[in-house]
């Protein structure tokens, strides 16, 4: 047996996992890389929105697949690329999940994939804070590469997959996943519906479940503010899945989430928090605690759709005094009014409050204008200013700033 695969990654326009819009490859053989393939992907129209919280992640842009090829064309390809290999992907829900999705936007046939995960892989074998790629791949001395650009990501994911075979002395991919106890997962198989017994019936797909689902047993503590939910709306789905939360990082800490954060840049070395650098020193010290991000704590969550656009709901409203402070909109004196607007009927914040955007306790100690307006700190102020622009001008006011002012004179930190 020797050590060959083929690892593959996606990128999505936005978080649909049938918007595949780009895709990267490498064949693996005898442990050594012989082959790339890499592919922008025109997404499905019906799934061909490009998301500001994607295009922040991977950089692709809807003009930068206009005139690429649609996926059938792409899957064709990509197909005749993996053969009869195995596959590897680090998150190998994700990926296998956008493949499969994909394919039934057009109404394709997938074949039956054994897929191996690096990311469970990577939990089993190594104590780290954080399993996404960078991390790993800083462990295990994989040279630097351009997270979410998709062949760089699937060059990393073949390079852990080899340093952990190494590491672990064996020869196969599936020997790494019997020496780490971890299983090779199967996809389901779908055929095209070309007979009168499938014609137009959705056959059913077999569930990949490669990573940990729900919050059973986690003391869970949140750092950032979250793009899709209140804080407290986050804190109560922890203990309606059989976690507990708490304020800040302590010895019983076994999850922190990090809401905020750019994904291309979560990396060893990287700026972070005080909570996120508590966290990292108690993984030092042997605690058992990992630093995960949003999208996996949603992941975790295992959401309906229905579930997540109202949860985006709650998340997106602003106080109704923000309007209804604003009068008929701004005079002469742009920011005076603009900060008037913000400012919390209750008064400043003394310590005790509530963030209105994140809903973190206040301390009493942030910056004078986070307090008049009740939030924590710098990233959910502007979150509240973009927020209260938007419904300044769903309720026909001009809440944006005259050509001639460039800044919010009051707040800079």
């Amino acid at each position: 047996m020797s050590l060959d695969f083929v690892a593959i990654d996606f990128e999505t326009a936005n978080r649909s996992r049938a918007s595949v819009c780009a895709v990267g490859a490498v064949r693996v053989h005898n442990g050594a890389v012989v082959d790339t393939f890499r592919s922008l992907v025109k997404p499905p129209e019906e799934f061909d929105e490009f998301e500001p919280i994607n295009v922040s992640i991977h950089g692709i842009e809807a003009r930068h697949v206009a005139h690429s090829p649609s996926w059938p064309e792409v899957y064709q390809e990509l197909r005749a690329f993996i053969g009869a290999d195995m596959m590897v992907c680090h998150n190998a829900q994700f990926d296998v999940s956008v493949l499969v999705n994909a394919c039934s936007a057009y109404d394709i046939d997938w074949p039956a994939f054994d897929v191996a995960c690096t990311l469970r892989l990577a939990r089993a074998a190594l104590t780290l804070p954080s399993y996404t790629l960078p991390w790993v791949s800083d462990h295990l001395g994989v040279d630097v590469f351009d997270h979410h650009d998709p062949l760089a990501d699937a060059q990393a994911a073949a390079a852990v997959l080899i340093a952990l075979a190494r590491r672990e002395g064996v020869r196969s991919v599936r020997e790494l996943n019997e020496s780490l106890g971890t299983p090779i997962i199967p996809t389901s198989v779908r055929e095209p519906a070309d007979s009168e017994t499938t014609a137009g019936v959705q056959m059913p797909i077999t569930p990949i479940n490669t990573n940990t689902v729900g919050f059973a047993d986690a003391v869970v503590c949140f750092t950032g503010a979250l793009e899709m939910m209140v804080r407290d709306e986050a804190r109560r789905r922890v203990v309606d899945h059989g976690g507990a939360w708490q304020g800040s990082v302590t010895k019983t800490t076994s999850v922190l989430v990090t809401g905020g954060f750019n994904l291309s840049t979560f990396r060893p070395g990287a700026m972070f928090s005080k909570k996120v650098r508590d966290a990292m020193s108690a993984v030092e010290r042997g605690q058992s605690l990992e630093i995960i991000t949003e999208d996996e704590f949603l992941r975790r969550l295992a959401l309906s759709d229905e579930e997540l656009a109202a949860a985006r709901v709650l998340r997106s409203r602003v106080p109704e005094w923000v309007v209804t402070q604003a009068g008929d909109g701004p005079g002469d004196d742009y920011w005076g009014w603009f900060n008037s607007s913000l400012l919390h009927p209750d008064g400043r914040a003394a310590g005790e409050e509530t963030c209105i955007w994140c809903a973190t306790t206040l301390t009493g100690k942030e910056h004078w204008t986070h307090r008049d307006r009740h939030v924590c700190g710098i990233h959910c102020n502007e979150r509240f200013k973009r927020a209260a622009r938007r419904a300044w001008r769903n309720a026909g006011l001009n809440g944006d700033a005259p050509p001639d002012s460039w800044t919010d004179y009051t707040i800079v930190a």
